[in-house]
This record gives C-alpha cells, structure tokens and sequence, in this order.
C-alpha cells in the first residue's frame, strides 16, 4: 500500500501525487479512449461521445464523493469542529473542507452510477441517439475505469476487508488504520492493522473478468442495450458477493443474518454476519434489473447490432 506515489519538487513546497487520484485519472483516461472507439464502430461521432463522457464523469464524480460525504458526515463534522485546541485560521479552513479533499479517498460508485446514468439519458434523448447503444458503449469503459478505481482503494487502504489472518496488513497512513484505530481495534503505536481480507483487489479482479466478458460480447450480434444489461448483472454479482468480505461498517445493513457454517468455510468469524447490507441489496436490484431487462430484449425481438462488421 502506498497512498503517496510521489512527491513532484517545487522548492519549499512538494506537490504529493496520491495513489487514488492517479489510479482514478488513468482509469478515466483509459475508459474515455475505449469508448471513443466503440462509439464509432457503430456510428457515433467522436465529439458526442467526448461530450457524453465529460458529462458523465463531472456529474458521476460529484455523486460519487457526495454519497460517501453523506455517508461519513458525522467525521467530516467532528474535523471541522475539531477537539478543543486551538487552531489557525489557514487549519481551520483545511480541516473543513475535508469533503472536497477528494485525493485522500473516498467516492461510492453506486452514488456516481446514479448521477452518471441520468446525465447518460438526458444526453442520448437531446442528441437523439438510441440509448440503449450508448448505454452499451459506455458499459466496457465503466467496467475497467472502475478497476483502476478499486486499485486505488487498495493502494490507500479504503473499503477494507473482514478479519483474516492471511490476509493483507494496512500500515499507519492508511484509512484502514485510521478507521480502526477510532474504534479501538489497532492501538497507537502498532506497526500496522491485523490481517485482512484484500476486498478491493477481489472487486478489481471481478471487473476485469466482466470486462472481458463485455469485450466478448461486444464481437457478437446484440440487441441494443444488451452489454449495459450485462455489465449490471455482472457487477450486481460481485458487489453482492464481495460485500459479505466488507469490514468497514459504514453501509450499514437492512438486517442481519449470520450462517455460521458458511462463515466458517470462508474463513471468517463465525458469528461474523454475511447478509443483507445496503449494498447486497444493491446488488440485488442490479442483478435482477440485468437479467428481467435482457429477457425483455429478447421478448421485443430488436434489431441486432453487429459491432465487430461496424468496427471494419
């Protein structure tokens, strides 16, 4: 884990480049450049789709970071307050605008996913252009940019794992760390958390499989809207099943339910509970949303794209 990749000299004053940033800003670039691509195969000009995605990403981001602030409100609050000292006038502004500090960490995806689908709907209805084909053009580009993100999670130690003895150690400038030393489970002074389940890189690798899948299906004859449909289905899949690896307990669950016998198979707690947070249930919609939609498609019979022969 390396939250600070580096340190960009400028005299007195180093420019730090963190992990998260740089992970999320190379995924955007590389999921912009890919859908790009696809949108010309089937006829899409460049400009609209550069113009679709900035859109997308300004307001996917500003979900994104506006879910987790809403999220954690109560710490941002208690930074800002702050504990009593004194402080300067130049700490006290830092320290309140702790929510826009976006390089630390901290965005929620489905808050983005939001945001980012209704700007995707406006867009397609005011250019006028099919939306499930957008949707589709858009899906492969989310699903790797969003490896990129889980990436940087890992490197600055957010969206941590359950308890595993052999798992991965967070050291003392993670938010692993810092998160767990509020609740009293790592003492000040200790090297680094105990071990945990990587949940961040078992999300990556679940994307990287469903892109894959995506780019599969992209070379096969389709009706419009299929590969979006896919990609909700596959990524309702892994958030539902990642979750029950989560430590951090901020989603906060619907209710509780604890199978001791599966805890013990998968090497946690047994009194550990497995179901049902907010973002199982999440998970669920998509899935179920992914599959009622595709066989709908299939119902209404749509005219198949082939974008593999629009790409030559």
């Amino acid at each position: 884990m390396r939250p600070t990749l580096f340190h960009i000299g400028l005299g007195a004053h180093p420019i730090a480049v963190h992990s998260y940033g740089f992970l999320i800003a190379v995924g955007l670039v590389v999921g912009v450049a890919l859908a790009v691509r696809r949108g010309r195969s089937v006829g899409i000009e460049t400009g609209a789709t550069l113009d679709l995605t900035f859109y997308a990403i300004a307001f996917g981001m500003l979900g994104a970071r506006l879910l987790y602030v809403l999220m954690h409100a109560r710490e941002y609050a208690r930074v800002c307050v702050g504990n009593g000292d004194r402080r300067s006038v130049g700490q006290w502004l830092w320290d309140c605008s702790a929510p826009l500090q976006i390089w630390q960490g901290g965005l929620v995806f489905l808050g983005g996913a939001l945001l980012a689908a209704g700007t995707t709907l406006l867009f397609a209805r005011r250019k006028r252009l099919d939306l499930g084909l957008v949707a589709d053009v858009l899906a492969p580009s989310v699903s790797i940019a969003h490896v990129f993100g889980r990436l940087g999670c890992f490197m600055v130690g957010c969206c941590y794992g359950k308890a595993w003895p052999g798992g991965v150690h967070f050291p003392p400038d993670s938010v692993a760390y810092t998160e767990l030393l509020g609740k009293h489970t790592v003492i000040v002074g200790d090297a680094a958390t105990y071990g945990m389940h990587p949940t961040q890189l078992y999300e990556a690798a679940g994307e990287l499989c469903v892109f894959v899948a995506l780019l599969w299906l992209w070379r096969r004859r389709h009706a419009p809207g299929t590969i979006a449909l896919a990609y909700a289905f596959g990524y309702g899949l892994i958030r539902f099943t990642v979750e029950i690896f989560r430590g951090d307990a901020v989603r906060g669950f619907l209710f509780q339910v604890r199978i001791p016998s599966l805890a013990r198979v998968l090497a946690l707690p047994v009194n550990d509970t497995l179901f049902f947070s907010s973002a199982q249930a999440t998970g669920l919609v998509l899935m179920l949303a992914g599959g009622a939609g595709y066989l709908l498609l299939r119902r209404r019979g749509l005219p198949a794209v082939d974008a593999a022969s629009s790409a030559r």
